[in-house]
């Protein structure tokens, strides 16, 4: 989470030193881009404890909701309300969080909720009985292939390369079976990504 730390820093120093950077053209920009990121990296202290928030990290903390999506309070009501109904904690930890070596795909597994992401995202007539693949095993698919595969098609992903048996990796992070051949179909993932769409 190093990198995301002074890439938040690096951008702090761009906002304060040049204010006028919307005005300026994009060969100026790399190339303050790059003395701001050299000189930020070589003074930084990969040692030290990151002491900013998730929401700085990644980047939302100044979002507005657009129509669609709940605001951050109505999310809190959801978790809130996903905490306290339940009776019998089912499920805590990920059991697969130990096959997790990734640093920054462990650090987002430790954000995901799968309860409040299958609420979220099931549709009207989402029953889970009987079910080989949640919205969370989707979502979760979803985020993978875009964190760490961005450059290639669904077909490709979805295929035993990424997502065989040997890649455990990938399949504790989605979710799916570590022992039994279970592997998302490349129409579902581009189906649920679909969905997702406003």
């Amino acid at each position: 989470m190093h990198n995301k730390n002074i890439k938040r820093i690096v951008q702090k120093e761009l906002k304060k030193n040049y204010p006028n950077w919307n005005r300026l053209n994009r060969k100026t920009k790399k190339e303050i881009s790059r003395k701001v990121l050299a000189q930020v990296a070589g003074e930084y202290d990969f040692k030290q404890e990151i002491s900013a928030s998730p929401d700085e990290l990644l980047g939302v903390e100044q979002q507005v909701p657009t129509k669609g999506i709940i605001s951050l309070d109505q999310m809190a009501d959801i978790v809130n309300e996903s905490k306290n109904n339940n009776i019998i904690k089912l499920c805590g930890e990920s059991r697969f969080a130990k096959y997790i070596k990734d640093e920054e795909l462990r650090f987002i597994d430790q954000l995901l909720d799968n309860e409040i992401i299958n609420r979220l995202l099931a549709y009207d007539g989402y029953s889970p009985a009987m079910r080989d693949l949640f919205p969370h095993n989707l979502f979760r698919a979803e985020l993978l292939k875009t964190i760490k595969y961005p450059e290639i098609s669904y077909r490709k992903f979805c295929d035993e390369e990424y997502l065989g048996l040997d890649r455990k990796q990938n399949r504790a992070f989605i979710g799916l079976s570590l022992r039994e051949k279970t592997i998302i179909d490349h129409t579902q993932l581009s189906k649920f990504r679909n969905s997702l769409t406003l």
